[in-house]
């Protein structure tokens, strides 16, 4: 008889930069599943020792029709990443590029779990306004933001 371990397949999603250090904060969680991390590609996001995919880095600041361009590609990346490795969980530290990947698993009846960033304690982000009705567990990390999101769940700090 053989003992089979079956780990889960779970995406972690970030957008580039201080969301990224957030995510790069659960990197014991994420050696304890079958994970991938999927973020925009720019230097600082190649610091993980976890398998990773990378989408198109896209700001809100660009020009509209460019943001809107990279969102398109950025939307069809992320459906493609799903459907390759078609995980049961996400769990994102955000923002905009993440949001296409935690609807395409929300379509497909999988787990979402947002983490609302530290840097907002009083202010719901933009994702996390679109992303809260849509989320299993919706984290914040300030007592106050429970406020904005009653049904989210306090969790502290993710910063060791």
């Amino acid at each position: 008889m053989f003992l089979v371990i079956y780990m889960e397949k779970v995406i972690f999603t970030s957008s580039a930069g201080g969301h990224f250090a957030e995510l790069l904060q659960l990197e014991e969680l994420m050696s304890k599943f079958d994970s991938l991390i999927v973020t925009e590609k720019v230097k600082s996001s190649s610091s993980s020792k976890h398998k990773t995919k990378y989408l198109i880095y896209g700001s809100r600041n660009s020009n509209k029709l460019v943001y809107l361009f990279t969102f398109l590609i950025n939307t069809l990346k992320s459906l493609w990443i799903y459907i390759s490795f078609r995980p049961k969980y996400i769990v994102s530290t955000g923002v905009h590029s993440t949001v296409p990947i935690m609807i395409i698993a929300k379509l497909f009846g999988k787990k979402v779990i947002y983490i609302e960033t530290i840097a907002n304690v009083t202010s719901p982000t933009l994702t996390g306004k679109i992303i809260y009705k849509y989320t299993d567990l919706f984290l914040v990390q300030w007592e106050e933001l429970l406020e904005v999101y009653p049904e989210a769940v306090y969790g502290g700090s993710i910063f060791k």
